[in-house]
C-alpha cells in the first residue's frame, strides 16, 4: 500500500532505489558514482528495518497488539529465534541455536517458557494469553523442533513466569501439519 509520503506526492516510489538488507555497499557505490567521497562511515548492519524477516516480525507485533506501543525487550526478542503465530492471540519464539537459547533465558521471568525434558531441544518463549488447549499446541510445535520430533510422545516442561513448573506429554507436530502462514 502507498505510504503517506507517496499519497502526498512527496516521494515517487518508482524513483527509489531497491536497497535492502544490511550491506552498505550499494549506498557507497552510489556515493562514488555521484562523486561524494566525504561522508560518515556507514554503520552497516545496525538497521534491522531493512531486514525483511525482522520487518515482518515488527509488523506482526504491531498487529497482535493493535498498537505500536512496545518495550525495548519486545524489540530485542524480534532479533532472535523463529517466530511462529499459530493463533492471533499468541506466538512462540523458538531458539534456533544455543546462543539464542542462552539469550532467551534472560526473559524466562517475563514469559511462559517451554523446554523438552525427554529429548534435547530448544528453549521456547510464549507471548500472549494461552488457554490449556493453546499450551498443548505450543508444546507440540516446540517438540517438532527438538531431537524428539519423530518420537511418539515427548515430555515438555512448562515454566510459568512465577517460576512454577509442570510437565506434560505431547506428540510432536508433524512437519506437514504446520501451515506456512504460521511462520513469521
Amino acid at each position: 500500500p502507498a505510504t503517506l509520503p507517496e499519497r502526498e506526492g512527496w516521494v515517487d516510489r518508482e524513483k527509489l532505489h531497491d536497497i535492502t538488507g544490511r550491506s552498505r555497499k550499494p549506498q557507497m557505490a552510489m556515493a562514488e558514482k555521484f562523486g561524494i567521497d566525504d561522508y560518515a562511515q556507514p554503520a552497516g548492519g545496525c538497521c534491522f528495518l531493512t531486514d525483511k524477516s525482522y520487518s515482518a516480525k515488527l509488523v506482526d507485533l504491531w498487529k497482535a497488539r493493535d498498537s505500536r506501543d512496545y518495550e525495548l525487550d519486545d524489540v530485542m526478542l524480534l532479533k532472535v529465534g523463529r517466530h511462529i503465530r499459530p493463533k492471533a492471540h499468541f506466538k512462540l519464539i523458538v531458539a534456533r541455536e544455543e546462543g539464542e537459547g542462552r539469550f532467551m533465558q534472560g526473559y524466562k521471568r517475563d514469559y511462559i517458557s517451554m523446554l523438552c525434558t525427554s529429548h534435547s531441544g530448544p528453549l521456547v518463549l510464549l507471548d500472549g494469553s494461552l488457554s490449556a488447549e493453546d499450551l498443548y499446541l505450543a508444546a507440540s510445535i516446540t517438540a517438532r523442533y527438538g531431537q524428539g520430533r519423530d518420537a511418539e510422545q515427548v515430555d515438555m516442561a512448562i515454566m510459568e513466569k512465577d517460576g512454577s513448573e509442570r510437565t506434560i506429554q505431547v506428540k510432536p507436530l508433524a512437519v506437514d501439519k504446520m501451515p506456512e502462514e504460521w511462520l513469521i
